[in-house]
């Protein structure tokens, strides 16, 4: 059951935001542009309501590949189960663009050349690769310490009480660093961003046509940085939370 709670919160949390970004994106939809009020709660609500599934499922909630590392290297999480919860967001990441994709095939089919890569992953508003990589460093340590301290104590909690919580802090970690850091598309998580774009090359999306994944800015940035930014958080917080 942990490993279907894996699964089921990451669908629920990438579903939720790139569905968003499919109203915003395409056109024949009822959204057709960006409102960046918006963006924040449609991303915080994912990020919540997956997290609280995982959650209520009884799962551990990892929702991001660095969040793995980061536990096997500090938390002592065995290999075994690590590859397995890996596969389950993988499978997760490929499910969530696939169902997107027939959802709105029509509107797929009437974008034309409209850019669609960044649908299903995150890019920055300026390519900087050494300032965007420090950049996804301490977002993603910042995003991850609010939510591992927010959700401390929460195992003495009833397991509805313990997915509220732990919706609400994902919510509003998201809503936080959403609206104070905004100079770039922060993913925040390779499940997010490169998990998906492997599957936005696989599928055969209506109109993808010669439009490229900049695999480049997805390993450097939206993988190592992101890892290494949740790996910090694994650390930093255990330890407080072992000194405390």
């Amino acid at each position: 059951m942990k490993y279907l709670a894996e699964f089921m919160g990451s669908l629920v949390f990438l579903l939720g935001g790139y569905a968003y970004m499919c109203n915003i994106s395409l056109k024949k939809t009822l959204v057709s542009a960006l409102n960046y009020i918006e963006l924040v709660v449609a991303w915080s609500l994912a990020v919540g309501f997956g997290l609280a599934v995982a959650a209520i499922m009884g799962g551990p909630a990892f929702l991001n590949p660095g969040v793995v590392l980061g536990s096997i290297i500090w938390g002592g999480l065995p290999i075994g189960e690590a590859v397995l919860y890996l596969l389950m967001e993988f499978l997760a990441a490929g499910a969530a663009v696939a169902i997107c994709m027939i959802f709105f095939w029509d509107s797929f089919k009437a974008s034309g050349d409209a850019p669609k890569r960044g649908i299903f992953s995150a890019y920055p508003v300026e390519k900087n690769v050494p300032l965007n990589f420090i950049q996804e460093v301490i977002a993603t340590f910042v995003f991850l310490f609010l939510v591992f301290m927010g959700i401390a104590g929460v195992g003495s909690l009833t397991a509805s009480n313990q997915a509220l919580v732990v919706g609400l802090v994902g919510f509003g970690a998201v809503a936080f660093l959403a609206l104070t850091l905004n100079s770039t598309g922060f993913s925040m998580n390779a499940m997010r961003s490169v998990f998906s774009s492997i599957w936005f090359t696989i599928l055969p999306i209506p109109n993808k046509g010669k439009e490229k994944v900049d695999w480049s800015y997805q390993l450097i940035v939206n993988l190592v940085g992101s890892s290494i930014g949740a790996v910090l958080a694994v650390i930093v917080t255990s330890c407080i939370k072992a000194a405390l």
